[in-house]
C-alpha cells in the first residue's frame, strides 16, 4: 500500500488473520513459484515425448464366429394350419426333435389316401411300360427273322438261278448239236437222192437216210423247245430274285414303322412312369414337412406363431432357436477413410456395455475391463450406411455372461507415436500413419484363435 489516501483501512483490518498478508513478506516465496513452474514446465515437457498408441474407435454389437454358430429362424417349408406345438419358449432341443406339426390346407393334398393312390397308378402306368417293351422286343425279333428269312430265301435263288443258267446252257449246246446233225442228215440225203438217180444206190438206202433225217428233225425242234423252256426258266428265277428283296422289304418296313409306334409309346409310358414316380416322391417329402423340427441344438428362444389352427404360408417363421455352444465374436463398422489402416489380425480393444472399464486409448496396457480381440475378416464393400464391416474374435477370454446383441465399443490399436505428435495430428485434423503390420511384411500365419468344440 503507498498510504496515499487518508481513508486508510490498516487500522481496522487485522492482517494477521489472513496468510496472504503474511505471504508478502516473506522473501522466499518467489523463488519457490518459480520452482514450481520449472518443474510443471519440465513435466509437461516429458509428457510430449511419452509414447502414444494411436487408435481407431467404433461401435458395434456381439454376434456369433461361425455362421453355423448364428440364431437360425425356424420356418415352415410348406403352407399349411398348426395341429399341434411339442414345445415351447425356452426349451433345449436337439438337431431333429418335433416343435410343431402342421395339417394340410391344399385341396389337392387332402387325399388321405394320396399316396397309395398314387402308387397304384404306378403299378398300373409299370405294367403299360413293360407290355411295351414286350411288343418292342416281339417286333425287333419279327424284323431280325424277315432279314434272315430273305438272306436265306435270296440266297436259294440264287442257286436255283445258277442252276438254270447250267440248264440253259446244256440245252442250248444240245441244240447246236442237234441242229449240226439235222445239217448232215440234209446233206446225206440229198446226196443219196443224186446217188440213186444215177443208179449207185438202192432205194431202200435212200429211205433209211430219209428216215435219219426225220428223226434228225425231231430231235432238233425237241432240243430247241428244252433250250426255251429253260431260258423261261431262267428268267422266271431272275424275277422271284427281284421280286424276293421288294417283297421282305415291304414286310421289313411295315414291321419298323410298328416297331417305332410302339417304341414310341413306350418313350411315353415311361415318361408318365418318371412323372408318377417325381409326384409320389413330392408326396412323401410333403408329409415330411408337416413336422416342424429343430436344425440345430439350442434354445427356443422365441415363438411367432403361436395359435392351435393359425395358416402360415411357405418360409413363414415359426419361431427362433439359439445355440447353446457358440464362440463370440464382435461385428464393428469403420469408416471407408480408416479402412486402410485396419488389416486382419489387428488388435483391438472393447470396452463392453454392462462391464464398468477404465480406458486410457492412448496407453492400452493402462487400461482396466477392457478385452483385447484380433481382426479375422473384413468386408470389400461398404453397407447401406456406407461404412465396412469388420468381424473381430477374441485372443483371450471374454466374460463368460456376454451374450449375442451386446453392445461393444471397440479400441484398433495403431502405430505407437510421441504425445506431441498425435496432438499435433489432432490439431491439423490428420489421419493416423498408414502403416503395415509386422505380420504382413515376415508373412507369418494369423494369430489363433480359440474355437469352442
Amino acid at each position: 500500500m503507498l498510504n496515499i489516501s487518508k481513508q486508510r483501512i490498516n487500522e481496522r483490518l487485522k492482517t494477521e488473520r489472513y496468510r496472504s498478508f503474511g505471504l508478502l513478506g516473506n522473501p522466499f516465496i518467489g523463488p519457490k513459484v518459480k520452482r514450481n513452474f520449472i518443474i510443471a514446465g519440465v513435466l509437461s515437457l516429458a509428457i510430449l515425448f511419452l509414447p502414444w498408441t494411436q487408435n481407431i474407435q467404433a461401435k458395434g454389437t456381439v454376434t456369433m464366429l461361425q455362421p453355423g454358430q448364428r440364431a437360425s429362424e425356424i420356418q415352415s417349408a410348406i403352407a399349411g394350419q398348426i395341429a399341434q406345438w411339442y414345445a415351447q419358449e425356452g426349451d433345449v432341443v436337439n438337431v431333429g426333435d418335433t416343435i410343431a406339426r402342421l395339417r394340410e390346407i391344399k385341396n389337392e393334398y387332402l387325399d388321405p389316401q394320396l399316396i397309395e393312390r398314387t402308387k397304384e397308378q404306378i403299378v398300373a402306368k409299370e405294367d403299360g411300360v413293360q407290355s411295351y417293351e414286350q411288343k418292342v422286343e416281339a417286333l425287333t425279333a419279327l424284323i431280325q427273322s424277315l432279314r434272315i428269312n430273305q438272306q436265306v430265301k435270296a440266297q436259294s435263288l440264287q442257286y436255283d438261278l445258277a442252276a438254270s443258267k447250267a440248264q440253259s446252257e446244256s440245252d442250248s449246246a444240245q441244240f447246236f448239236a442237234e441242229s449240226q446233225n439235222l445239217e448232215v442228215a440234209k446233206t446225206q440225203v440229198i446226196r443219196y437222192n443224186q446217188l440213186l438217180e444215177k443208179g449207185l444206190k438202192s432205194r431202200t438206202d435212200v429211205e433209211q437216210y430219209r428216215i435219219k433225217l426225220a428223226q434228225s428233225q425231231a430231235k432238233a425242234q425237241e432240243t430247241a423247245q428244252k433250250w426255251e423252256m429253260s431260258k423261261n426258266k431262267l428268267l422266271d428265277v431272275r424275277l422271284a430274285l427281284k421280286n424276293n428283296t421288294n417283297a421282305f422289304l415291304e414286310k421289313i418296313a411295315k414291321a419298323q414303322s410298328d416297331l417305332a409306334t410302339a417304341s414310341s409309346m413306350l418313350a411315353a409310358a415311361q415318361g408318365d412312369l418318371s412323372k408318377l414316380r417325381n409326384t409320389l416322391s413330392n408326396y412323401e417329402m410333403r408329409n415330411a414337412y408337416y413336422y416342424i423340427t429343430a436344425p440345430l441344438n439350442g434354445m427356443l428362444a422365441k415363438i411367432t406363431k403361436r395359435g392351435i389352427g393359425e395358416t402360415v404360408k411357405e418360409g413363414t417363421s415359426l419361431g427362433t432357436i439359439v445355440p447353446t455352444l457358440y464362440d463370440l465374436a464382435v461385428e464393428l463398422y469403420i469408416s471407408p477413410i480408416d479402412m486402410p489402416l485396419i488389416h486382419e489380425g489387428s488388435t483391438v480393444q472393447f470396452q463392453f456395455d454392462g462391464w464398468p472399464a477404465i480406458v486410457f486409448r492412448g496407453w492400452p496396457n493402462t487400461s482396466y475391463g477392457t478385452f483385447t480381440g484380433s481382426v479375422v475378416a473384413l468386408d470389400r464393400i461398404t453397407n447401406e450406411n456406407g461404412k465396412y464391416r469388420l468381424l473381430v474374435a477374441p485372443t483371450e477370454e471374454w466374460p463368460e455372461n456376454l451374450r449375442a446383441g451386446t453392445g461393444a465399443r471397440g479400441i484398433a490399436l495403431l502405430n505407437t507415436v510421441p504425445v506431441w505428435y498425435e496432438i499435433w495430428r489432432q490439431l491439423n485434423a490428420f489421419p493416423p500413419d498408414y502403416y503395415e503390420p509386422i505380420q504382413a511384411k515376415e508373412q507369418v500365419d494369423k494369430p489363433k484363435i480359440k474355437v469352442k468344440q
